[in-house]
Order: structure tokens, then sequence, then C-alpha cells
């Protein structure tokens, strides 16, 4: 009879984080690993949130977790790193060292774990090993050959060449560390995701590390405890207890644990908080009408926090919600002039009506850096309003003409041209101080439709402005709105 993990079982099973730049191929090589799909599930080919998933090979079970390379998941890359035993630093042959492969080695130091570098995408054009091993050593990375040890395997994640070879590395590292198995230990897990489920409730995604986590024991992190009422394994299955090395989602939690956190079987000292704080939050609301007010929900406490770390410092959060966007959101909004953003969320119909009848922003994004990329766009519309312009011309206003009770501004032109009807600034000590629209462009006493740089001219504004001399007129088109 075959004997039980808990007594057969020496080291722990190795828990490997793959850290890189996006688009290196993180996924595509866990793809390739477990023979499934993972990357079509993902919008825009990146992941965005973190998961754990476990494999054998040559009878031996590894656990991967595959972080997000977006720029915008610091943190989470950094919690991958804490949960690991083992990495693979992925760099791509045919694009070298990137920001994130530089974040990715600093997280690795700080973690002090051993890793190997998997040099991905040999098969494309313009793929250079030698490149990416002489790149990876000013960043005082010395793989073998290099001047140091690090082992390096050069792959293809998309047709699975050598991959067997960093499988088999990755075991023999975890055997020269001699992982300890501690089955029988206090509980000790790390919270690498949490989201709330509409259905199911909170779900945390934790790695065990010492101890056996089983059904319907008590669990407690700093800021959430529970009672376990399933486990559930990467593919839904239910299991009725976890080992040290596994991952495994967890409902039972009352709030959702911060990303991060300890899980244990002993509650934490009573000035612990026992609520989660940094799921949602309504800080007092700024008066200042130049900062960018948003109101942000996403689909998982990591998603998160990884766009807050992002946010521009002139952008004010007013609340945060983790699972849906809801009506007092909007209410919210309609109340402060907020614009509310939603990451990877479901968007009721009622709540899309309500925001239409107040007149607030809403919009929804799959992909991470294109909600970044929007916030960005607003903030720096704010910083400079003729941000999302073409000028079409400017001219200077030489003297003020009183003609009844109007006010003509005679102008030399000059940069491009004035067009009759055309939108204009008026511009005052390198300051915008109104707008208006060109009724009436006269050369001489000739009516004109357009007057080219260079020329003199006489206009009429409607409205009337306070113009004066040394004013410039900005004539001006809207570009198309591409956020």
């Amino acid at each position: 009879m075959a004997k039980t993990k808990s007594t057969t079982s020496k080291h722990k099973q190795p828990v490997v984080v793959i850290l890189g730049h996006v688009d290196h191929g993180k996924t595509t090589l866990l793809d390739y690993i477990r023979h499934s799909n993972l990357q079509k599930r993902e919008a825009g080919g990146i992941t965005q949130s973190i998961g754990a998933y476990q494999i054998e090979f040559q009878n031996q079970k590894i656990t991967f977790i595959d972080t997000p390379g977006h720029a915008a998941f610091t943190k989470m890359r950094s919690q991958g790193a804490k949960a690991a035993d083992l990495a693979i630093l992925l760099v791509a042959a045919n694009d070298g060292v990137k920001p994130q492969t530089i974040e990715s080695i600093s997280h690795l130091k700080q973690a002090n774990i051993p890793f190997l570098v998997a040099i991905n995408k040999i098969d494309v054009p313009g793929a250079s090993a030698d490149m990416v091993k002489a790149q990876l050593t000013e960043h005082q990375v010395f793989v073998e050959g290099y001047g140091g040890n690090v082992p390096v395997i050069e792959i293809s994640a998309k047709t699975g060449q050598n991959v067997d070879e960093l499988l088999e590395n990755l075991l023999l590292l975890a055997e020269l560390e001699e992982l300890p198995y501690q089955p029988e230990a206090p509980l000790k897990a790390l919270v690498i995701e949490s989201t709330k489920d509409p259905r199911k409730g909170v779900l945390a995604s934790v790695i065990i590390q010492t101890g056996t986590l089983k059904r319907q024991d008590l669990i407690y992190t700093a800021t959430a405890e529970g009672k376990v009422r399933a486990l559930l394994d990467e593919n839904g299955r239910l299991r009725q207890q976890v080992y040290p090395g596994e991952p495994i989602q967890v409902l039972g939690f009352k709030a959702m644990p911060e990303v991060g956190e300890l899980v244990v079987d002993q509650p934490f000292d009573s000035q612990s908080s026992q609520t989660s704080s940094s799921s949602s939050f309504v800080p007092q609301i700024p008066q200042d009408d130049n900062r960018f007010k948003l109101i942000l929900a996403a689909d998982t406490l990591g998603s998160l926090e990884a766009i807050k770390a992002s946010l521009p410092e002139e952008v004010d959060l007013l609340q945060t919600n983790t699972g849906h966007i809801t009506e007092s959101d909007v209410l919210l909004a309609a109340t402060t002039g907020a614009m509310i953003l939603g990451f990877n969320v479901k968007l009721a119909s009622s709540v899309k009506k309500l925001a239409e009848a107040e007149k607030v922003t809403l919009k929804t994004y799959r992909i991470i850096y294109e909600l970044l990329e929007f916030i960005e766009k607003k903030v720096l519309k704010m910083l400079e309003p003729t941000i999302d312009e073409d000028i079409l011309g400017e001219a200077q206003i030489l003297k003020v003409f009183d003609f009844g009770d109007k006010k003509i501004a005679g102008c030399r032109v000059q940069s491009g041209k004035l067009n009759l009807n055309q939108t204009v600034h008026l511009k005052r000590d390198q300051e915008i101080i109104a707008e208006a629209r060109i009724v009436s462009l006269k050369v001489g006493k000739e009516d004109v439709k357009k007057v080219p740089a260079g020329s003199e001219c006489g206009l009429l504004l409607q409205p009337q402005l306070d113009i004066k001399e040394k004013d410039i007129i900005i004539a001006y088109n809207k570009k198309e709105e591409t956020i």
C-alpha cells in the first residue's frame, strides 16, 4: 500500500515564481508546461491577476505562480517573489533586459531566493542569447559562462524547446535547497490574491507554506477571519485538505484579506483590525476643482492595489470597491464631479442607466494599461487644456477699436491662419482666459474667409470679450477623441 504524502515526503514541493517583462512569454511558458490555454483567457494577451498552478513532472509536483508583467503590478510581483521558494527570470532573446526585468531582479535580490534565467524566444528572428547574458551582467546577474553560476537555459515557450531541461533544473535547485516539508507545524499560508464573488462570497488565493489547511478550520489574518467552507484548486475541484507548497482558493473569510498577509490558525492580537480597510474607503472629499476626482472598482484586491499604486499624484481617489460598481458610487460621483472607472468588473444595467441619468462618466476596462493611459490623458488635459487640440493659427492683437457697442481686434497673424467661424482661445500673460468664435473677418474693408500668416486683419468675436492689446488669439480644432 502506498504511503500518504505526509509520511513519504521529506521536502516540500517547490513553489516557483515566473518573473519578467511584459510580453516576454511568462504565460506562454506556463501554458506550455500545463498543456492548457491560459493566455487566451487573458484580455490583451497579458496576465492581469496573480494565479498559482500545480503540475507534475518526473513524478514530482511543482507549484507555479504566474505574475503580471505590466509595470502597474509591481506590488503583485513583489508578493509573488515573497511567496516562492525558487524563481525563473524570463527574458526574451529578441528584446533583452527591459524595465520590468530590472525590477524583477530587484525583487529576487530582496526576497533572497535562488533563481535561474530562461532566455525565451530563441526561435524568432533577431534573437540573441549572448546579448541577454551580457545585459544581465550590467545588473549583477552573472549566468554560467558569463562570470557566474546562475543556471541559464535557452528556450522557446511557444514550441516547448528545452522546457523539459528548464524543469529538470528547477527540480535540481529545489533538491539543493532541501525545502522543509512541515505538514504538522502551525498553519502559515500567504495570500496572493483576494476577491469577492457575487455568488460564493470572499475568495482568497493562498499558498500553503507550513501546516495543513482543512475544511471547517478557523483561519485568521491581521485584517480578516473566517471558517473554511470550501477549498478549491485551480480547476475548481473541491479539496478536503491542502499541504505545504500547494496553491488553493479558500472560501470562508468574512472580509477580504489583504494581498501579502499571512493566514494562520490562531487569532492575531486584539489590537489588529479584523475588517479589511483597503477594499473600500471614502476619504474627505477634496474641494480642489483642478484635480482629477476618481471612483475606482476592480475585480480583485491585488488589481485594485496595483492600480492605486500607479495613479498620478493629481488624482483624488474618493472611493474604491472590489467586485462591482454600485448605484451609490454613481450618486457619489454625481455630487462630487468624479469619474467612475472599473477594471475587469461587470456593470449592471441599472447602474449604467443611473449614470446616464445623472450625467456621470463611467468607463470599464479589461486591459490595465488602457485604463491607466486614460487616466494619464485626463490628468494631462487638466494640467494643459490644449493638450488635445490642433492649433491652426495664432495672431496678436495690435490695436483695439471701439465700433458702437462692439470691440474690433486689429491683429497680425503670426503663424498658421485664421478662419471665419473658427473657435479661438483668448490668451493673456501665458494664460487662456476666455473662448469665443470669429464671426467677422476683414482685410482692409474687404470681408474674407481666411487670413494667412504675415497678414494683418480686423476681427470680431462672439461673445464680446474684454480684449486688450498684446492679447493672443489662438485658433484651434479639437482632436478626435481617442480615450
